[in-house]
């Protein structure tokens, strides 16, 4: 098949665990002929020279993000899903696209990724299951570290840990005045007397409306975004994003808000969903990972993870502009700075084990010798041994003479 399309796996029910593949798998369903496609679940961003999926293989010319996908099938004829798009919906396809990526994204890695409850419960198991060990030691805290940079940048990074902070308080005792009678608290107004993590909830729902808001008024009556006759490119964007909006999690605060208050974004999944003939995914196995590979795959994860060298490595990697000499060939000095780094790391983590290994410095050296059975006088201590010195003393009975 000329179509190979590489994407993450299935994960929360759903057919994938990112919104930009749950998008590609669900636009290829319904407008790629079945016959000239595959899907493949590599759960490794590295299959693509740009390290993104979902990504398209046709025939060794590699495509990666959702957008570029779609533009590169629009250029080759396999997909004519906007052709008939009037320039004001290209522009509105456009705009929405981008308020997806930004304030859609920041809000999947916020209830997803930044949460620390969220983050042990639900997604870090999904990503151990479609891993392979010991892959599953650098890929996830990584693609969390960019989840976390990405609702920072948005100003929601801190929602997540104060929602998650312990709600139970245990009651202080009642204080008393120095005269022996009850103080009496201070009356406290609705603010102050929430929990942060209360009105870090609140903070949460706020942006998450206007997230739901801005797409419910795009819509409108509409079957969908842009018309109603058919879906456009970012109908199955939205239903790629919207679909990972609904998944359950400890503080479900996207799924609340959306099934409780835009309904009509509700029967719009479900317009996605019964749109056509679907056809039924059939999934085909990667390429599986020789011992060599895997063991590679595990090393670059490492050295992403050192600090100070992550940079310099990933420039090398891309082979961006910092990373060129002037000939335009990669300068071989920021991998050996990388390797250096990544050896350094490893031998500082080598000397802390080992260091955690011996006793403690200064330990007290407990002796154990077996104990001599004393005779005569020896047997009442120092006294008994000096009195056992003196002339006269030294009979073997221990008694003085007579």
């Amino acid at each position: 098949m000329a179509l190979e399309l590489h994407v993450w796996g299935s994960a929360f029910g759903l057919d994938s665990i990112d919104p930009e593949c749950l998008g590609a798998i669900a636009c290829f369903r319904h407008f790629v002929p079945r016959e000239d496609w595959t899907l493949i679940a590599s759960n490794d961003a590295a299959v693509s020279p740009d390290y993104h999926l979902p990504a398209l293989n046709h025939r060794g010319t590699w495509v990666s993000g959702y957008a570029n996908i779609i533009s590169h099938l629009a250029g080759c004829g396999k997909l004519s899903i906007d052709d008939d798009l009037t320039p004001p919906q290209r522009a509105d396809s456009l705009a929405y696209a981008s308020f997806l990526a930004t304030r859609g994204s920041g809000l999947l890695a916020t209830s997803l990724y930044v949460s620390p409850r969220a983050w042990a419960e639900v997604t870090r198991p999904a990503y151990s299951s479609l891993l392979r060990f010991p892959l599953t030691w650098t890929v996830p805290p990584a693609i969390r570290a960019v989840a976390i940079e990405k609702a920072e940048h948005l100003g929601m990074g801190y929602l997540a840990a104060e929602i998650d902070a312990d709600e139970t308080s245990t009651p202080s005792l009642a204080e008393t005045t120095s005269t022996g009678f009850l103080r009496l608290r201070e009356r406290l107004g609705p603010s102050r007397a929430m929990q942060p993590e209360h009105t870090s909830a609140i903070r949460m729902q706020h942006f998450a409306e206007d997230f739901y808001s801005v797409l419910d008024e795009a819509r409108e009556n509409k079957r969908f975004f842009l018309r109603d006759d058919e879906p456009s490119s970012l109908d199955f964007l939205a239903y790629g994003y919207l679909q990972l909006m609904c998944v359950r999690t400890p503080h479900s605060i996207l799924k609340a808000a959306l099934e409780n208050s835009y309904t009509r974004l509700v029967d719009f999944l479900k317009e996605v969903r019964s749109y056509g003939h679907a056809q039924d995914l059939v999934w085909q196995e990667p390429v599986p990972r020789g011992a060599l590979s895997l063991i590679g795959r595990f090393a670059e994860g490492s050295l992403e993870a050192v600090p100070g060298v992550a940079d310099s490595w990933t420039r090398w990697r891309k082979g961006g502009v910092a990373g060129r000499g002037e000939d335009g060939a990669k300068d071989p000095s920021q991998l050996m700075a990388a390797i250096g780094g990544a050896v350094v790391s490893v031998a500082a983590l080598g000397a802390v084990a080992l260091f955690r290994t011996l006793p403690p410095f200064g330990a007290r050296t407990h002796r154990f010798e077996l104990a001599r059975e004393e005779t005569g006088l020896h047997q009442f201590g120092e006294i008994g041994s000096m009195l056992e010195a003196l002339p006269g003393w030294g009979q073997s009975n221990g008694l003085p003479p007579r």
